[in-house]
């Protein structure tokens, strides 16, 4: 019925679908079942919504592009002064130089730094993990030059780091000299890049262009494998950093070579044919890496010859050696002596007393002689032993490391009863290798008060015990000189008490 009637109702308007399908009867009679006010009510199916367009967001405002700026400039102002204007960089420090960092003021008055909080603290000059930051010198360096100072690094990483004829702004800029780099394994003087190849490759690759090119030497020039924008460096390996252990760096350049020496010993020189000076390298800058590091007493002087050289007055030179005594009767101990561990150091019932000290002496700040007696009393109510003291030190030195690893001290180093009571020992800075002078057996008897007489004759250290001989240690290079003229209290973990010091010259 229905599709019939839809047919009628095509011939009457003259359109008849010839594609109809034929599922179209059994939509026809759905259709027929719904009536036809319904389908017209019925809503229809909602189409997708077209996906939004992309719309920029809205950028910063004049004015936060301003603020934007001005924060940009005011942070790095100094860069960019110092980038921007070399020629024109503050001068506000001259040479002959000479600096004890005795002023908190002077870090912001003599120098300049691009970061890393570099500050004075109790007159030492501490660079608190610099990562390459250097604190440069406000002063032009001349061409010829010595310079030395102090330094100690806190941790046992060591990396202490020297800029020296560089641009007052970047590092590597000159000259870098490191000491106890690549994990306190190398002391290196780098030419423009740390990690540059080592001059020995240089000179390999001269060697080899000669033979092919037949040419009359292996020069590096000549051959061109040094040339003025060359990278290199010389190093050496060993001699690791000690914490805190204070080193005395000296450096020097006079023409061509540059010398280093670290107390009083040759470390590194480098012979440069294009050395490094003028406008752009001739700054001065402390660095470091990641350790704590401590410098102090710089002195900078022209090697010119001119008047200027001796313009500097010499250091003041510490007291005379002399003879030296202490009861220890009073209730503190006084500027005669340097603390290093202050927690772990008292006087108690009219002795020096050192618990838990760790290797941190107690110096004696008053030069000895090297040829000396050195008489006291000493006892420990601990039956685990572990006396010891520290003679012919630098005075400043201690140990701040891992506790489990080894110290080593400055000077000779005396143990009544160490490693629980089991050896006594004479040791040459080490207290650990096979050189040393050694008793075994149980020493220490608690609560007895024993009289330590020390005796030195040049390179021949004698020790006796309630006037007997103990033990004697020949040295064939005998410590000597300034930096080998102190005495300290020491100890590990145990209570020692120490009374009656008596220093005397021979």
């Amino acid at each position: 019925m229905g599709q019939a009637r839809r047919k009628e109702k095509e011939k009457k308007s003259g359109k008849v679908s010839e594609s109809a399908p034929e599922q179209a009867p059994e939509k026809e009679e759905s259709a027929e079942a719904s009536p036809p006010a319904e389908q017209a009510s019925a809503p229809a199916e909602p189409a997708p919504a077209p996906p939004a367009a992309w719309v920029k967001p809205e950028g910063l405002s004049k004015r936060g592009w301003a603020l934007l700026a001005a924060t940009l400039l005011l942070t790095q102002l100094p860069l960019l002064h110092y980038a921007l204007a070399r020629g024109q960089a503050s001068v506000t420090a001259q040479i002959p130089y000479q600096q004890n960092f005795s002023s908190p003021s002077v870090v912001e008055s003599d120098f300049f730094s691009t970061g890393a909080y570099w500050r004075v603290v109790e007159g030492q000059l501490l660079g608190p993990a610099p990562k390459n930051n250097p604190l440069w010198l406000q002063a032009r360096l001349p061409d010829d030059v010595a310079l030395e100072f102090d330094v100690r690094s806190e941790y046992p990483e060591g990396d202490i780091r020297l800029e020296l004829f560089g641009d007052g702004v970047s590092p590597a800029s000159g000259y870098v000299l490191v000491q106890g780099g690549w994990n306190n394994t190398l002391s290196v003087i780098a030419r423009r890049d740390i990690n540059a190849p080592p001059l020995s490759t240089l000179q390999r690759q001269a060697a080899r262009i000669a033979s092919q090119q037949k040419l009359p030497s292996t020069d590096l020039v000549d051959t061109g494998q040094f040339r003025k924008d060359t990278r290199v460096r010389v190093e050496a390996s060993g001699a690791p950093v000690q914490a805190s252990r204070v080193y005395h760096w000296r450096v020097e350049r006079r023409g061509t070579l540059l010398r280093w020496s670290i107390d009083g010993q040759p470390v590194l020189e480098l012979d440069d044919p294009f050395p490094l000076k003028g406008p752009g390298h001739d700054r001065l800058g402390f660095s470091g890496w990641e350790s704590m590091l401590f410098f102090d007493n710089l002195r900078i002087v022209p090697l010119d010859g001119s008047a200027a050289e001796a313009a500097l007055p010499p250091p003041p030179p510490p007291p005379a050696p002399g003879p030296f005594a202490d009861t220890f009767d009073r209730d503190t101990l006084g500027d005669a002596w340097n603390v290093t561990n202050p927690s772990a150091v008292k006087l108690e019932n009219g002795a020096l007393t050192v618990q838990l000290v760790h290797n941190k002496p107690v110096w004696l700040k008053q030069p000895i002689p090297t040829q000396a007696t050195i008489d006291f009393d000493v006892w420990t109510d601990d039956p685990a032993g572990d006396i010891k003291v520290e003679a012919w030190g630098d005075g400043r030195s201690f140990y701040s490391g891992d506790l489990r690893l080894q110290y080593t001290a400055s000077g000779y180093v005396f143990i009544f009863g160490g490693w629980q009571n089991t050896q006594s020992a004479i040791a040459r800075q080490n207290e650990h290798t096979p050189d040393r002078a050694v008793k075994d057996g149980k020493a220490v008897l608690p609560g007895k008060r024993y009289h330590f007489t020390i005796t030195r004759r040049n390179g021949t250290i004698d020790w006796s015990i309630d006037g007997q001989p103990f033990l004697s240690l020949k040295d064939s290079v005998p410590l000597l000189g300034p930096r080998q003229q102190y005495f300290g209290f020491s100890g590990w973990k145990t209570k020692v008490h120490f009374d009656n010091l008596k220093i005397q010259p021979l």
